[in-house]
């Protein structure tokens, strides 16, 4: 029966245009099946008849399946509330317009300490599946029974790595799927670093260049002297990526022969000269900068991770000015000069040397997270660099966009601070999101739409990160926006469409808080 319904699918797939076919069976439905195609000469339809009466009788008379084992324990209680309603989740997903602030209703769940509609459940656990970026914090929601349910099914499984499910089995690292055994390194690197370091080393040769980073990536949290020995061992590893990784954590340990050779390498090539030229006065430098590189590439370089060819478009030089300064935490050259980081970009400024100087810099402060290398990168060129915001608090991220956005919206600044709101992934606070109101409608005033689809995803993004509190003063601000004789109006009426959305959903989540509080229950 198998290879007669085969048969058919085939002959479905290739066309029945291919030769004349006719379909056999036994017993009764080989009679049924003589008597179908008799009655009808037309091929397709002789296949579309034959298949129905066939996928039919396969259906027919089977028995239900059986469990094999014995039922599995029931989930864990809860004590979390669930959210009494999915709606707001299903308009999420299935409006391509909202589907944006999915991670903000996962958020504001978890702030609440509610947990998602048992209904959502099997959703969540696929949308986890195919979205790393989002599978921690879905998985933080789901529950209780949203974790049983994974653990039934061999897809959902592997997201259990990333649950908080107590100490994980230590057979994990030899048997366990690439995501768990990464968990159990982290969790080793957390109670034991020497051993975490010690399970890397042994493993180290089998593993791939992928796989290789991946767990590499584990000892960037709070590596130390004791990592060492393994990471200048990684320097002479076969991937040029895992040779990069490796120098970069050396680099945040003192004494680290990568940190030693960088900066004394760095030493030699930078110079500074304390006088100035009139002109240099009048720009208010404190000195001059002075940049010597080699002419010939060292093979020495390689051992403390920097590449000799560079990127297509790059000088030689250059590339390997900005890998060495990308090595080098940027308060050395503070230490160094005895000036400030905003004193030390003032010198550079019409350099010879500027870009690659700058560039070097802006890794260096990414790598070591340094808060005041990147205010002075933002501070008024506003740095399109979205990793140096990242190093800035939400506040101080406010306060650089704030003093452009007053600007005329035809000015360069406001325009680089306008498409850096798109950027911005916190929920605004609410003055900040007055000075951001003020600036769509000015847009909206002194300019016309065109085709500059990046400005409109910019505006959608504004009413999905604007405080939901200002909402009506929003609509009232739009209200001329909102008509149809308005240009903007189809973007303005989108912003509040989404804002609304937007506040009515917190709004509910809010509720759903304060009800289970109030019955005191789960």
């Amino acid at each position: 029966m198998i290879e007669l319904w085969n048969d058919l699918t085939r002959t479905a797939l290739l066309g029945t245009e291919r030769g004349t076919r006719t379909w056999d069976a036994p017993d009764a439905l080989g009679t049924l099946l003589s008597g179908l195609q008799a009655q009808e000469t037309d091929a397709p339809v002789q296949l579309l008849r034959c298949s129905a009466v066939v996928g039919n009788f396969v259906q027919a008379g089977r028995l239900p399946a059986r469990l094999a084992s014995a039922a599995p324990s029931p989930a864990e209680p809860d004590p979390r509330p669930a959210l009494g309603s999915a709606r707001h989740l299903r308009l999420l997903l299935q409006d391509d317009r909202l589907k944006t602030l999915f991670p903000e209703w996962l958020a504001l769940l978890a702030e609440h300490g509610l947990r998602a509609p048992e209904s959502s459940i099997p959703t969540l656990l696929g949308l986890a599946s195919r979205s790393p970026d989002l599978r921690r914090a879905i998985i933080v929601v789901i529950g209780a029974k949203g974790l049983w349910l994974a653990g039934q099914s061999p897809e959902w499984a592997p997201l259990l790595s990333v649950a908080d499910l107590g100490r994980l089995d230590a057979a994990l690292w030899e048997t366990g799927t690439p995501e768990q055994r990464l968990a159990y390194l982290v969790q080793t690197r957390r109670e034991a670093p020497a051993q975490a370091v010690e399970l890397l080393a042994a493993v180290w040769s089998q593993e791939g260049a992928r796989e290789r980073r991946k767990l590499l990536g584990v000892l960037s949290d709070a590596s130390g002297p004791a990592d060492v020995a393994f990471l200048e061992s990684a320097l002479a590893d076969r991937s040029k990526d895992v040779r990069g990784d490796a120098a970069g954590l050396l680099a945040r340990i003192p004494g680290s022969t990568v940190r030693t050779r960088a900066v004394e390498l760095l030493d030699g090539w930078l110079g500074f000269d304390s006088r100035t030229g009139l002109m240099g006065q009048l720009k208010g430098r404190k000195g001059e900068l002075s940049v010597t590189l080699p002419e010939d590439w060292d093979s020495a370089w390689t051992t403390i991770g920097i590449h000799e060819k560079p990127p297509k478009g790059m000088g030689r030089k250059a590339w390997w000015l900005e890998q060495l300064l990308g090595l080098v935490d940027p308060d050395h050259w503070v230490e160094r000069w005895q000036l400030s980081a905003p004193e030390i970009l003032r010198m550079v400024e019409g350099h010879a040397w500027q870009g690659t100087l700058l560039a070097g810099w802006r890794r260096a402060t990414r790598h070591f997270g340094n808060g005041a290398w990147a205010r002075a990168l933002i501070a008024g060129t506003v740095d399109a660099d979205a990793a140096l915001w990242a190093i800035l608090p939400p506040s101080e991220q406010e306060d650089a966009l704030t003093q452009p956005l007053a600007m005329p919206s035809t000015d360069e600044p406001f325009k680089r601070a306008f498409d850096r709101l798109g950027h911005l992934g916190h929920r605004w606070s609410p003055s900040f999101s007055s000075v951001v109101r003020q600036a769509c409608l000015k847009l909206f005033r002194e300019q016309t739409p065109d085709a500059n689809y990046a400005r409109y995803a910019t505006l959608r993004q504004v009413a999905a990160h604007l405080d939901p509190g200002g909402y009506q003063a929003m609509e009232h601000d739009l209200g001329p926006h909102l008509q149809a004789s308005s240009p903007w109006q189809r973007i303005a009426t989108e912003m509040l469409d989404t804002l609304r959305f937007r506040n009515d959903m917190i709004q509910a989540i809010e509720s759903a808080r304060i009800e289970s509080d109030q019955r005191g229950t789960p």
